[in-house]
C-alpha cells in the first residue's frame, strides 16, 4: 500500500483566464521578463535563487535554436504564436518532491521529469524548483521534516518544429498544437504517462536515500483505499489564514480534516497524540503574528480563570476543587452532540476539560456519519420499493408475453390446418386476385389475427427488455449503496474507537445519549474491551473437578 502523499497536477494557462505565458515563466524562474504583447514588465527577482527558488532552467530538444532556451525570447514567441483572445498558451505540470531529499537531489528529479516532457512532446520546458513555504495552508509552522519542495514544469501548447515559409525556406518555430491535451477527455493517456513517470522517479530517488519507495500516481479510489483527498482552501483563503485571519473554509478544514486526523492518531497511539499536540503548540508559539499571539494569550488567560482553586485550611484538609464548566455548546438542541453534552459529567480538571472538548469534536464526526447512515437507509428503502414495483411490472408483462405467444401458436396452428385443407382454394385466390383482395374470408381473418398477435408479442418483448434494463440499473445502484454503507461503517468504527481510546469513561454517557438506532450502530463498532466482557479466570483442573456439579463429574 502506498503512503498518503500529494499528487502531480497538470494545469492549463489561457488568455480567457487572464494568464500570460511571459508572466508565468517569470514567476516560475524568478526572473524579470518583458511581455511584448502586453507591453509590461513582470518582475519576480525577489524570489531569490537558492532561497525560495532552488533551481531554475529552460531546456529544449536536441538541435533546437538558441532562442528555445532563452526564457525571454521563448515565451514572447509563445505569446506571438497564439492569435485567439481565449487561446491556451501554456501548461504547468506541478509535481511534489518527496520529503528527505537534498536541494541537489530534488533539482535532479525535477530536471529528469522536465527532460521526459521535452522528449515526449518535442517542446521546450522552463523548470522552476521551489522550496515549500514554512507555513501550511492554515498559517501554522510546518515541522522541519515536512518542509520540502515542489517543481513547476512550464511548457508551450505547441510543438517545436521546422516550419516552411512562403519563400520555400524553413526555420524553427512553434508549430502544431497539442490538440490531444486541449481537454480532459483526450488528454488522459498522456497525463497518465506523466504521473507514472513522476512516481517512478520519486521511488528511484527515495530508494537511493534509504527512504520508503512506495510512491504511486494512482488515486486513493484506484488503490481501493476508502480515503478522501484533503479539500483545497483556495488562494484567497490561504492568504488570509497565513495573515492570522480565520476563514469559513479554514474552519471547515480544521474541523473536518485535522480533527479527523487526530481521531486516527488517538486510536493508534497516545504517545503520538501527545507529540503531535506538543508540536502544534510549539509551532503556535513561534508564530510572529501579533493578532494571533494576542488571541492565544487571551485564550490562555480565560482558561486559567476557570481553573479550580483550593487553598489549604488550618482546620482540615484542602477544600475539594470545584468542577469546571463544560466547553460551550454550539450544536442545535436535540442533536447527538447536545444530548451527549447534557448527559456527560462536568470535567474536574483542565486536562479533563481539554479532553472533553476533543471528545465533543469526535462526537460531531460520529453524528455526521450517523446522519449519513440515516440518509442511506432512506435511499435503500426507496430503492427497494422502486425495484419491487419494477419487478412486479416485469413479471406481469412476462406473463402477458407468454399468453400472447401461446395464443399466437394456437392461431398459427389453425391457419396451417386451414391452408392444408384448402390448397386449391388458396392457389385459385393467388392466381386470380391482386393484393389479396380475393382471399377467402376465413383465410384472411386467420392471417390478420396472426399478424396482430405477433405485433403484440414484439411490443411485449420490448417492454420486458426495458424492465430488465431498469432492474440491471437497480442492481448496480445497490452495489454502489452497499459500498457506501461499508465506507460509512469504517468511518464510524474509526471515530468510535478513537473516542473510546481518548475518553473511555465517557462511553456510557454517549450510549445513554443515543437513541435506539444510534446506540445499536455505535455498540456494533465499539471495541470489546470497552463493552466490559466477563473476565476469564483460570482454575486448576483439580479445583474445577471439585467445583463441577455431581451430575457432570462423569462427563468432563
Amino acid at each position: 500500500m502506498s503512503q498518503q502523499h500529494a499528487r502531480p497536477h497538470l494545469q492549463t494557462h489561457s488568455r480567457a483566464a487572464g494568464h500570460s505565458a511571459v508572466a508565468g515563466a517569470a514567476y516560475r524562474l524568478g526572473l524579470r521578463l518583458y511581455d511584448e504583447r502586453a507591453q509590461r514588465w513582470h518582475d519576480y527577482r525577489k524570489r531569490a535563487l537558492g532561497e525560495e527558488i532552488v533551481r531554475a532552467l529552460t531546456i529544449a530538444p536536441e538541435g533546437s535554436p538558441a532562442w528555445a532556451t532563452d526564457p525571454s525570447e521563448l515565451w514572447n514567441r509563445v505569446e506571438a504564436a497564439e492569435k485567439r483572445k481565449d487561446a491556451q498558451i501554456a501548461r504547468d505540470f506541478r509535481i511534489p518532491i518527496p520529503f528527505g531529499l537534498s536541494d541537489e537531489e530534488a533539482g535532479d528529479l525535477a530536471e529528469e521529469m522536465s527532460w521526459f516532457i521535452v522528449k515526449a512532446l518535442h517542446t521546450p520546458v522552463s523548470m522552476g524548483l521551489h522550496r515549500d513555504g514554512e507555513l501550511d495552508a492554515l498559517g501554522e509552522l510546518k515541522p522541519p521534516e515536512k518542509q520540502g519542495y515542489h517543481a513547476h514544469l512550464f511548457f508551450p501548447t505547441r510543438k517545436l518544429e521546422q516550419i516552411e515559409g512562403a519563400d520555400g525556406n524553413s526555420d524553427w518555430g512553434l508549430g502544431a498544437k497539442f490538440v490531444a491535451l486541449a481537454n480532459k477527455n483526450s488528454s488522459g493517456a498522456f497525463v497518465e504517462s506523466l504521473n507514472a513517470r513522476w512516481a517512478e522517479l520519486s521511488n528511484k530517488f527515495t530508494a537511493a536515500n534509504g527512504l520508503p519507495a512506495d510512491y504511486t500516481h494512482l488515486s486513493y479510489a484506484r488503490q481501493g483505499l476508502a480515503l478522501e483527498p484533503q479539500p483545497k482552501l483556495g488562494r484567497g483563503a490561504v492568504a488570509l489564514e497565513r495573515k492570522g485571519f480565520f476563514t469559513q473554509k479554514g474552519d471547515a478544514l480544521r474541523n473536518h480534516i485535522l480533527v479527523a486526523s487526530k481521531v486516527y492518531e488517538a486510536a493508534h497511539s497516545v504517545v503520538l497524540e501527545v507529540q503531535k499536540e506538543q508540536a502544534i503548540a510549539d509551532a503556535i508559539r513561534e508564530r510572529t503574528n501579533p493578532a494571533a499571539r494576542a488571541a492565544r494569550l487571551a485564550a490562555e488567560a480565560a482558561v486559567a480563570a476557570t481553573m479550580p482553586k483550593s487553598e489549604p485550611s488550618v482546620e482540615g484538609p484542602p477544600a475539594p476543587a470545584k468542577p469546571l464548566e463544560k466547553p460551550p455548546l454550539t450544536s442545535p438542541a436535540g442533536s447527538l452532540v447536545a444530548r451527549f453534552h447534557a448527559a456527560a459529567p462536568a470535567p474536574t480538571s483542565p486536562e479533563e476539560r481539554e479532553r472533553f472538548a476533543r471528545a465533543m469534536k469526535i462526537v460531531r464526526i460520529v453524528e455526521r456519519v450517523l446522519a449519513a447512515f440515516a440518509l442511506l437507509a432512506e435511499r435503500f428503502r426507496r430503492h427497494t420499493d422502486d425495484r419491487n414495483r419494477r419487478m412486479a411490472a416485469k413479471l406481469d408483462v412476462s406473463f402477458q408475453l407468454d399468453s400472447a405467444r401461446a395464443e399466437r401458436a394456437a392461431v398459427e396452428e389453425k391457419l396451417k390446418n386451414w391452408e392444408t385443407a384448402h390448397r386449391w382454394r388458396m392457389a385459385t385466390a393467388k392466381a386470380f386476385t391482386v393484393g389479396g383482395g380475393g382471399m377467402p374470408r376465413v383465410w384472411r381473418a386467420l392471417t390478420e389475427q396472426v399478424e396482430s398477435i405477433n405485433r403484440r408479442v414484439q411490443s411485449l418483448k420490448s417492454a420486458v427488455r426495458s424492465h430488465e434494463a431498469h432492474l440491471e440499473r437497480f442492481a448496480n445502484e445497490e452495489v454502489a449503496m452497499k459500498a457506501k454503507r461499508e465506507e460509512n461503517e469504517q468511518r464510524l468504527e474509526a471515530a468510535v474507537v478513537a473516542f473510546a481510546s481518548l475518553t473511555p469513561a465517557l462511553t456510557d454517557p454517549l450510549l445513554a445519549a443515543s437513541d435506539e438506532v444510534e446506540r445499536g450502530l455505535i455498540k456494533g463498532v465499539l471495541p470489546e474491551a470497552v463493552l466490559a466482557p466477563v473476565p476469564v479466570i483460570e482454575v486448576p483442573e483439580q479445583e474445577a473437578a471439585r467445583l463441577r456439579p455431581a451430575a457432570l463429574r462423569s462427563h468432563p
